[in-house]
């Protein structure tokens, strides 16, 4: 409960405010995970797209190191951690518009549960045609932490776009859930208009008692 709770805390920050992650637009403190597990502590900065490197110094008088989701295993900030993420399809512009998903090669998730199945948030930035403006898109990201393939499972969040979109984009979730019945039922309910949270905290369920 405590859990989900700073969930919806953090999703309402997200949605109030935009992506409005301490190091989105200043540099913050926090720490950079190399790929041999050690960790270099200073001060990050990144704004949540597909498109940004992230940018880390020791301290303010050092020149900023830019690293890609291939070059880092991970960074964090206060409770916030994220992860790179590769090879996959999302939901944004092109799907709000035409219905074509938008294959993406690498960036970084943030880690929202561990365990049977990981979950992560992740926030493309794409071109709204109709509001002529960047526009960033939120997708929860899904994994079977078993599968040797490591497969990515996208599904779109509060993206303004019509109710059978949203419906095609469940399919892959079908496919990654199948052996969850109670899941599949209730993302099959789902309207974008409900609580998502909820799939997610029966999700996590499982995680706790298959972790």
């Amino acid at each position: 409960m405590k859990q989900l709770f700073s969930l919806i805390l953090l999703f309402s920050i997200l949605f109030s405010y935009g992506q409005n992650y301490p190091f989105a637009t200043a540099f913050a403190g926090g720490k950079v995970i190399l790929k041999d597990s050690s960790e270099l502590d200073g001060q990050i900065k990144w704004y949540p797209s597909q498109n940004d490197k992230l940018s880390f110094r020791t301290d303010e008088n050092k020149k900023p190191v830019k690293y890609t989701p291939d070059e880092i295993a991970g960074f964090s900030s206060e409770d916030l951690k994220f992860v790179p993420l590769h090879h996959f399809t999302a939901f944004a512009d092109n799907y709000a518009l035409i219905g074509t998903p938008t294959k993406i090669e690498s960036t970084f998730g943030q880690v929202i549960s561990e365990g049977k199945f990981n979950i992560y948030l992740t926030s493309i930035r794409g071109y709204n045609a109709v509001a002529r403006t960047a526009e960033d898109y939120l997708n929860f990201v899904f994994q079977d932490s078993a599968d040797p393939e490591k497969k990515l499972y996208a599904y779109p969040y509060l993206i303004r776009m019509k109710d059978k979109k949203y419906e095609k984009a469940k399919e892959n979730l079908y496919i990654l859930f199948k052996d969850y019945p109670e899941i599949t039922e209730m993302i099959k309910q789902f309207k974008k208009e409900g609580s998502f949270l909820k799939i997610i905290e029966m999700i996590e369920n499982i995680d706790k008692n298959k972790s």
